[in-house]
């Protein structure tokens, strides 16, 4: 091999590794979940009893999606310490490189460009794009001024979603905020094909009913169909032949979250399953058994 050519291997090699620290692709699958729990004062450190007034509530807001699908609950608490402290509970949006929490001075941010132009106050890297997290808040940030939370995307200047806040409001779940109400879950397991993740059917305000996956991955295959099977569960393809079922449509994709309407007249007592099948092959290639929920 001649000197050009590894000089041209070299430049190429030393190319892709600066394009994938960059982008960092492999962030778009690879989730961060964290589990922070509620933030305690000294006094509740050491032991000592808590008021009712221990925590206020000075703003809460729910996240809606901008440049990424975003979930969950965003809540400014007071505590007892006189400490303000952000709350992203129940929250989810795409992981991504150099991901930031900013308070935004604007009501709301629907898109970049607002986060551009208003003021906003860093509050540190995202400590992951899954699962209830804290955040403190300096002592100057007036909330008055600053009335939305952004997950910002440093590297590509994108809001990837935003919670507007709403003084004095109780903290309230995404369901208890006039969000989709979940009805019954369930994980999925294995029949003909590894399958993962989680299949949930939700009841939306207007009275809608729709099953979503999330963290979905299947093998893919001839015509997939999702079912809503008559039984408490399918380990095998002869127990969906044998059940009534209830076709919801062809599968969106064989990886990836995604969601299904649920006709009106599905009696959900009935039909308690959730399975992949393919029509093709008369295969059930996953099932997910679903528990309800209690209200």
């Amino acid at each position: 091999m001649n000197t050009r050519k590894i000089v041209i291997i070299v430049v190429a090699v030393v190319v892709l590794i600066g394009l994938w620290a960059a982008f960092r692709p492999e962030r778009l699958w690879v989730n961060k979940t964290v589990n922070e729990s509620f933030p305690t004062t000294s006094a509740s450190a050491a032991g000592m009893p808590q008021t009712d007034n221990a925590q206020q509530v000075l703003a809460t807001g729910r996240f809606h999606s901008v440049a990424h699908d975003g979930a969950g609950v965003a809540t400014v608490y007071k505590l007892a310490d006189g400490k303000r402290v952000l709350r992203l509970s129940e929250f989810s949006t795409s992981n991504g490189p150099a991901l930031y929490v900013y308070l935004v001075a604007a009501a709301d941010a629907t898109d970049s460009d607002t986060v551009k132009k208003a003021a906003f106050v860093d509050l540190g890297p995202l400590k992951g794009n899954k699962g209830d997290q804290n955040y403190d808040l300096p002592a100057d940030a007036d909330l008055a001024k600053y009335q939305s939370v952004t997950v910002w995307c440093k590297r590509f200047n994108r809001n990837f979603t935003t919670a507007p806040l709403k003084e004095g409001m109780t903290p309230a779940s995404p369901a208890a905020m006039n969000g989709p109400t979940p009805l019954a879950a369930g994980n999925f397991h294995t029949v003909l094909h590894e399958t993962k993740g989680t299949a949930t059917i939700y009841q939306l305000p207007d009275g809608k009913r729709v099953l979503r996956f999330t963290d979905f991955a299947t093998s893919n295959g001839p015509d997939l169909q999702v079912y809503l099977v008559a039984a408490g569960d399918a380990s095998d393809s002869d127990a969906v032949k044998k059940a009534g079922f209830v076709t919801l449509g062809a599968l969106k994709g064989n990886q990836g979250d995604q969601n299904y309407e649920v006709p009106g007249n599905v009696d959900l007592a009935k039909y308690r399953a959730v399975t992949v099948w393919c029509r093709r092959f008369s295969a059930n290639f996953a099932t997910a058994p679903l528990t309800p929920k209690q209200g």
